[in-house]
């Protein structure tokens, strides 16, 4: 795991440091994912962060449901570490469990009642995403919902060069004034050259596979979900749900 770029101590802290200023909708879409649960996790149930990192949307959705219980599934070491020590006061409603999104998580978890995920799955392959939505519709039971709030791409080359143009000059902005730490400046500059200066070259896993809003919907459906919408989006993001009759 000593090649995943977020497997580092400098870069999970340099993120949880300023989330919201380096993701310019990161809590409104946490506020979506909030108002879009089912409400019988009133009464309880699970809900599983797939890529959760440091644990910032898990605490939120635990303060929430006071009767929920939740998990934060990441293959990020340091960033489960942040998670933990986060969680520690919600004691055994809040567990991290470390794995990738390609792996056979289910096998490791409780039947959900929701599944969220937030700037996470666009990581994957299309095919890695296309698995891993079925995985999610087959840890749900009758009702549940997945929730992807997560990086898309308009079907336009020269739109979605221009959103991404617009990301980075938010980063360069949040670099200059310092509300964005030094630290977490070498994985910007390489988002950067990797997305903006490198645009169109070949994606691989772990690189931003960014796919349309239509597409990731299609494979909602194609998964078994019987609801597939899209609540909410704003340039580059979007909120993504699935429910299961």
């Amino acid at each position: 795991m000593t090649t995943y770029r977020w497997n580092t101590s400098d870069f999970a802290l340099g993120y949880d440091a300023a989330p919201h200023k380096i993701h310019p909708y990161y809590l409104e879409i946490q506020g979506e994912i909030l108002e879009h649960l089912p409400r019988e996790l009133e009464q309880g149930g699970m809900v599983i962060d797939l890529g959760g990192g440091s644990g910032r949307l898990v605490a939120r959705i635990l303060d929430s449901w006071p009767r929920a219980n939740a998990i934060v599934l990441d293959q990020s070491e340091p960033f489960l570490a942040l998670a933990e020590r986060r969680l520690a006061r919600f004691e055994s409603r809040a567990r991290c469990v470390l794995a990738r999104l390609q792996d056979d998580w289910p096998a490791q978890m409780p039947a959900a009642t929701a599944i969220v995920s937030m700037s996470a799955i666009h990581h994957l392959e299309p095919a890695e995403k296309q698995t891993l939505y079925r995985q999610c519709a087959a840890a749900l039971g009758p009702g549940g919902v997945l929730m992807n709030g997560d990086e898309v791409r308009d079907i336009g080359d020269a739109r979605y060069l221009a959103e991404l143009e617009s990301w980075a000059g938010h980063m360069r902005r949040g670099m200059a004034d310092g509300s964005i730490g030094e630290v977490f400046h070498p994985a910007l500059h390489k988002w950067i050259e990797r997305n903006v200066t490198r645009f169109g070259e070949p994606k691989m896993s772990g690189d931003d596979c960014h796919e349309t809003i239509e597409s990731q919907l299609g494979y909602f459906q194609n998964a078994g979900f019987a609801i597939a919408d899209c609540p909410w989006q704003e340039g580059l993001w979007a909120l993504m749900r699935g429910v299961k009759t």
